[in-house]
């Protein structure tokens, strides 16, 4: 099959020939067009592009006249939208594989179908306060917690999504040396519209993280009736002793209890039960 059958065979390109005479005339246009797509065939994801700018392949334009244009593919388009979602946060862990990931795509078991609804009716605004979703490793709470995340910033709303032990790591960090860090911080997650406190329980206590930070942010959500969701492999009275006890194995029950009733009045229980999905 000569070059001038190829072209006139490929279905990308008929909506650009309008006769043999024009296709003859803009050949090497076609043909350019026509190799740097063929690139594309088959391909896997962006990991594996063979164009010379990943996720960028030629076009074709008719404007009066035939040009060569740039245009991204699907895999690369995507990844744009997902970091587009992503930079939407006012504080973000949400991991880069879920990005795309919200309430209308995500998959749930039987077992997590009662949580699915329960998302959903925080995100259209039917639900008074938060949840407290607790249960075993690899069950799905992350998993669909970000789906509505990602489905609530797609709406505009201020969203936090905080893995708890690497925020407060963080927060250790800037003590004594950035100190207008921690503030920053700590207002950001005081003032969002909904914050996501993920694996709550999994930090190291001291008097810093649960007096200074938790307990201020928790205090002032309750006060402005402010939507707050927690995920933690504790349930309330195994979060209630990890919180009375710091590093030094110190014991003080009543800021535990304060700061456990704050946690009571901004979320409902949950407990989700299943498989561990992280082992297929």
């Amino acid at each position: 099959m000569t070059d001038i059958e190829l072209l006139k065979n490929d279905e990308y390109l008929k909506q650009f020939i309008k006769d043999e005479t024009f296709l003859r005339e803009h050949s090497g246009t076609f043909l350019r067009v026509y190799e740097a797509r063929k690139k594309c065939e088959g391909c896997k994801g962006l990991f594996a592009c063979s164009q010379p700018s990943p996720g960028e392949r030629l076009a074709l334009a008719d404007e009066g006249v035939l040009f060569e244009e740039i245009e991204y593919c699907p895999y690369a388009l995507a990844k744009r939208n997902s970091e587009s979602v992503l930079s939407r946060y006012l504080y973000c862990d949400v991991t880069k594989s879920l990005a795309d990931l919200d309430l209308n795509n995500v998959r749930y078991t039987d077992e997590q179908k009662k949580l699915y609804l329960a998302l959903a009716a925080i995100l259209h605004e039917k639900a008074d306060r938060g949840l407290y979703i607790c249960g075993d490793l690899g069950v799905g709470k992350t998993y669909l917690c970000t789906a509505l995340a990602n489905s609530l910033v797609k709406k505009g709303k201020k969203v936090a999504f905080v893995k708890v032990s690497n925020f407060f790591n963080e927060m250790k960090s800037y003590f004594g040396t950035a100190s207008e860090m921690v503030d920053r911080n700590i207002s950001i997650l005081k003032n969002a519209e909904y914050l996501f406190l993920d694996d709550i329980g999994s930090e190291t206590v001291s008097q810093f993280v649960r007096d200074d930070i938790l307990f201020r942010i928790l205090d002032y959500r309750l006060e402005n009736k402010l939507i707050t969701i927690f995920t933690s492999n504790l349930n309330k009275e195994e979060l209630l002793k990890h919180y009375q006890y710091d590093r030094r194995e110190q014991s003080n029950l009543m800021n535990a209890r304060r700061l456990l009733e704050r946690i009571d009045i901004l979320s409902d229980n949950f407990v989700l039960s299943g498989p561990n999905m992280r082992r297929g």
